[in-house]
């Protein structure tokens, strides 16, 4: 069947019916605008619920930590004189004082160096000139360089071979002096076979070693010699036991020490380990902070202002409007997106519940009743009811806790026990997670809150605003076509009433013919 999609467009009435088409349309659009908008505020939706997740999910990674006993075991480094020897944490110590009774400093060998210099010699790249090539040995390798070598190139093809001879070239351009300097102590410069006197480097022949200089002041080349001097080992006795000293610093026992000058016997120096209650009251400020933050952040957004008259904008509305315009307009609209959510109310509740109940005490042996609540260690609940259940710590009291009864305060945070389901890491057992450690009971509801959260506005198709969307979806296709056929039908009138019009005109006009024949 062929449909016949021929319009006319007021030829014989005069009719805008374009205009008056549209406007028709506008009024049937009304239910799919409706939709339309409906989708655009679910989709807000969502990712404001995603925006929680995140903010719970920031929350649970500044708390994971306060879960593990050794968040509380951090330990720190102090000596008693800082000047002679310091230390610092490279494993776990096995004790908690390392007594230093004397140290002798381990003393650095100095390699052997020859300084050959001369008013004479050439600019760091310019070439010796013609003539000016030569050959010599180092330590037995053989040099060959060249009239076109210039000094940077030469101390190239001497560096070249410094694996083997165990020496090094460099230059310097203050002092017009080429200087040769060995490994270390135990390696001697032997220059030998100088083909050429008046060499561009001012090289002459001889020995620096250890035990030897030929180059020692008054020498006829004027080359100055330094003969090197081996390494010392230092020697250390820490708790009693003496070590040997390869260097100035020395890894023992989980702790690197640093010596920095010699101990006389009987002089002490005490490196003491402590627990760092600096770190660890920082890492529990680190989390009340954060949690504050995300439970002011999601009371407003409960208690945002909902704008009933701001909906969100068609594709034909923003045309005419500008984009700050735009931008005000969806603020306004996307305003109480979450105002009294149900299931942000729950689960804030759930997490005060969490914070400020006692911790069971289920091992008598192990836990302090003095510390079964964070009310205990000094941190409390606002008293101002704007607030919301805010957090505040009292910063001596927790101090206090941490530094005198560390062990307590970390079974607090920590003490695990059986609280989640191991399918689902969901809280299967009120009894279980309240005997659970704040830390650990914390992160559990904070997993289960935000797996409730995925499943209304999560990525998987079976989210529950995932499914409403689709549904959306086929609204509004069905929606589309049913307008289609609607717009279809008001054309195929109008055309008809056009063609009635364009007839009857015709016949009119035929008819005023006939009548003016006829006279």
């Amino acid at each position: 069947m062929i449909t016949n999609n021929l319009r006319f467009s007021g030829l014989a009435s005069g009719i805008d019916t374009e205009s008056l088409v549209k406007k028709l349309m506008d009024a049937e659009k009304a239910q799919l605008n409706k939709v339309l908008q409906n989708k655009t505020k679910t989709e807000w939706k969502v990712d404001a619920y995603r925006a929680v997740n995140t903010k719970f999910l920031d929350l649970r990674t500044s708390m994971e930590n306060l879960r593990l006993e050794s968040t509380f075991t951090k330990s720190k480094l102090t000596s008693s004189d800082s000047s002679k020897v310091d230390a610092t944490l490279s494993g776990i110590p096995s004790r908690s004082e390392y007594i230093i009774s004397s140290a002798k400093p381990f003393q650095p060998g100095m390699p052997s160096s020859v300084k050959f210099a001369s008013t004479n010699i050439q600019s760091e790249i310019s070439e010796f000139g013609a003539g000016n090539g030569f050959q010599f040995t180092l330590n037995g390798e053989t040099i060959d360089l060249t009239a076109q070598d210039s000094i940077r190139s030469s101390i190239t093809k001497i560096n070249a071979l410094a694996g083997k001879t165990g020496v090094t070239a460099s230059y310097s351009s203050g002092d017009q002096a080429v200087i040769f300097t060995s490994k270390d102590a135990a390696t001697d410069i032997n220059i030998a076979n100088v083909s050429n006197s008046t060499n561009g480097l001012k090289l002459a022949a001889g020995t620096v070693s250890g035990t030897q200089n030929d180059f020692a002041t008054g020498n006829p080349s004027g080359a100055t010699g330094n003969s090197g001097v081996k390494a010392v080992d230092g020697e250390v006795t820490i708790n009693g036991t003496t070590l040997a000293l390869k260097s100035n610093q020395l890894t023992y026992d989980g702790i690197v020490f640093n010596f920095k000058t010699s101990i006389p016997a009987g002089s002490n120096v005490t490196i003491t380990k402590k627990p760092d209650v600096d770190a660890i009251l920082g890492s529990i400020k680190g989390f009340v902070d954060k949690y504050n933050d995300t439970i002011k952040s999601l009371h407003d957004a409960l208690g945002e202002k909902r704008f009933k008259d701001f909906t969100p904008l068609l594709d034909e509305q923003k045309k005419d409007m500008k984009d700050s315009e735009i931008e005000l307009w969806e603020g306004k609209a996307k305003s109480g997106l979450l105002q009294s959510d149900q299931m942000i109310s729950s689960a804030l509740d759930k997490l005060r519940r969490t914070l400020y109940s006692k911790v069971s005490d289920i091992d008598p042996g192990k836990m302090n009743s003095q510390f079964d609540s964070l009310a205990e260690i000094g941190i409390t609940s606002s008293s101002n009811y704007k607030d919301n259940g805010k957090l505040v710590i009292g910063e001596t009291k927790l101090r206090e806790a941490l530094e005198k009864n560390m062990n307590e305060v970390a079974l607090l945070f920590s003490k695990k026990y059986d609280t989640t389901d191991v399918k689902d890491n969901t809280v299967n057992n009120r009894a279980e997670f309240e005997n659970s450690g704040i830390g650990w009971r914390l992160y559990d509801q904070l997993n289960e809150t935000m797996k409730e959260i995925s499943k209304t506005a999560g990525t998987s198709n079976e989210a529950y605003l995932a499914k409403s969307l689709r549904q959306i979806d086929t609204q509004i296709d069905s929606w589309e076509k049913r307008l289609q056929l609607k717009e279809n039908y008001y054309w195929k009138q109008f055309t008809a009433m056009e063609q009635a019009i364009q007839k009857s005109n015709t016949q009119s006009s035929w008819l005023m013919q006939q009548m003016g024949g006829g006279m």
